[in-house]
């Protein structure tokens, strides 16, 4: 019998609509790269409420979400924009009590992921050993090995009900692909996706199956791990795409400024996110000018 194939492209709009308030939400890429912006313009857009937010090395993502008051909970090593600052709205609401962080390092966040993608209940670790992360909840449940008697943390798998990723490419069907050139740190993103019960995943072009079956190694994620597929072009912005476009740190500094203040990020957010019906209206205010200076040309992606 022949297996029928599932066209999985769909609007942002529809792609929000599959995250429910009170989810888990695992957000991918890291630091300044790859995280999937338009989609959480959408999540905002939407007024999504009392998220928990997953990831590993997080920037303005988990800062907007966190400011427009999305999120009750969030998980990460590291929430900052990096090279313009720090992550203003993400600080004010840990300080006030508004939003539980939960820190883990870099590796106990992967580890976590990885147990998840696996679907192993736990990884061990000995990074939170004899510190401070070991005074955090999270960190408390100590274990033998049965074999050598050496101590070890048990660390609860991260299992998000969805996960959001920005990719390259893919085709209809959801077969995903990252460029051969590419920041390798982000290789956490398929990790992320595989934990999840639902995976969603924006990417810059939609090419044929033809395309994906020429150039199976750059196929990261098979169709049978994803549930939905969203064009969008720059949709990483203002964060990097790895070498398609670079990190405008023009509009971060803007965006951290505005951010300093309540009263700054609402008129940011006024602007330009919730008066733009969609994320073709966001890149209009971002300005072609602006997109020009910033994408990559000297890059051979093939």
């Amino acid at each position: 019998m022949k297996m029928e194939r599932i066209n999985k492209l769909i609007t942002l709009k529809q792609a929000g609509e599959m995250i429910s308030d009170g989810d888990k939400v695992a957000i991918a890429g890291s630091l300044i790269r790859r995280h999937p912006m338009a989609l959480v313009h959408e999540i905002v857009r939407q007024k999504k409420k009392n998220l928990t937010i997953l990831g590993w090395n997080n920037g303005i993502d988990f800062d907007m979400l966190i400011g427009a008051e999305c999120v009750k909970e969030a998980h990460s090593s590291y929430v900052g924009l990096s090279n313009v600052g720090l992550a203003p709205n993400f600080r004010r609401a840990v300080q006030e009590g508004k939003v539980r962080f939960v820190d883990h390092s870099e590796t106990c966040a992967i580890d976590k992921f990885r147990a998840g993608a696996t679907g192993a209940p736990y990884a061990l670790s000995k990074t939170p050993l004899h510190n401070d992360l070991q005074k955090n909840p999270e960190y408390q449940k100590e274990v033998t090995d049965p074999f050598t008697g050496e101590k070890w943390i048990a660390l609860e798998a991260f299992r998000p009900n969805i996960a959001i990723m920005h990719a390259h490419r893919a085709d209809i069907y959801g077969n995903v692909q990252l460029d051969p050139q590419r920041m390798m740190d982000n290789e956490t993103d398929i990790l992320i996706c595989k934990s999840a019960d639902k995976v969603i995943v924006t990417v810059e072009e939609i090419v044929e199956e033809e395309e994906i079956i020429r150039t199976p190694a750059q196929t990261v994620l098979s169709k049978f791990f994803v549930d939905a597929v969203v064009l969008a072009p720059y949709g990483a912005h203002p964060n990097s795409c790895d070498l398609r476009y670079d990190f405008d740190i023009q509009h971060s500094r803007l965006y951290r400024d505005m951010s300093l203040s309540q009263e700054g990020f609402i008129e940011y957010m006024d602007k330009y996110v919730y008066s733009s019906s969609n994320w073709e209206e966001y890149l209009e205010k971002i300005g072609k000018d602006r997109l020009d200076a910033i994408t990559r040309t000297d890059i051979i992606r093939r």
